[in-house]
């Protein structure tokens, strides 16, 4: 008997037992075990992925946001450039607007006024002249409301006058911008020349103040 052939292998076919089946191997790559990744490594790719499709998600709302907070940027610095002109712009064009309409206010004033007193001056002595000189008031109180003063047949939309004004100085003051006022000049003539045709002197009360002024002095 050899020894030796008694513990070699045999060279023939390996002979299994029934119902053993071949032991598999751990995995299909041999070289996985060095330079693959361990079992679990799959799952990173997934991973991988989740946070790469959130990043796009997170971007893609960053993009749609942009202009709703474009909007709400450009309202909040119209709110911001209109309150801190406001407290200039609207005081000036009040300061202009106001010194202007209590000019124009005394001279409707003053042109009324003394309409109404020839209306009251011819009542009861002459019926025609007071029916004249009252359908003359009607009139005027029409022409020299502040809506046709002011309208855009005068006043452009920056609210400056469209009539020419010649002052005293280089620059017109708001009395003279008032009297030169087309619809005020008018009606200061007509006022002017009823009176003279009734000899009424109309300086006859600043005559008279002015003499008292010069008693009392």
């Amino acid at each position: 008997m050899n020894t030796f052939g008694e513990v070699s292998p045999p060279l023939g076919p390996t002979q299994l037992a029934a119902g053993h089946a071949p032991p598999t191997p751990p995995h299909e790559d041999p070289l996985d075990d060095v330079y693959g990744s361990p079992p679990g490594s799959p799952t990173w790719a997934t991973n991988d992925a989740t946070n790469l499709n959130g990043h796009h998600q997170r971007s893609h709302e960053i993009l749609s946001d942009l202009p709703f907070r474009q909007r709400a940027l450009d309202t909040d610095a119209y709110r911001e450039g209109l309150a801190n002109s406001k407290g200039q712009y609207v005081q000036e064009g009040f300061d202009e607007g106001y010194s202007l309409g209590a000019n124009l206010g005394l001279r409707i004033g003053y042109i009324l006024g003394v309409l109404q007193g020839f209306v009251a001056a011819w009542n009861g002595h002459d019926e025609v002249l007071y029916q004249q000189t009252k359908k003359v008031r009607e009139t005027a109180k029409r022409e020299l409301a502040i809506e046709e003063l002011l309208g855009q047949q005068w006043v452009n939309e920056e609210g400056v006058w469209k009539w020419e004004v010649h002052g005293e100085d280089e620059d017109a003051t708001f009395r003279e911008v008032a009297e030169q006022h087309p619809l005020v000049q008018k009606w200061t003539g007509t006022v002017q020349t009823m009176a003279m045709s009734w000899d009424v002197d109309l300086n006859a009360v600043d005559k008279i103040h002015d003499s008292n002024k010069q008693e009392q002095a």
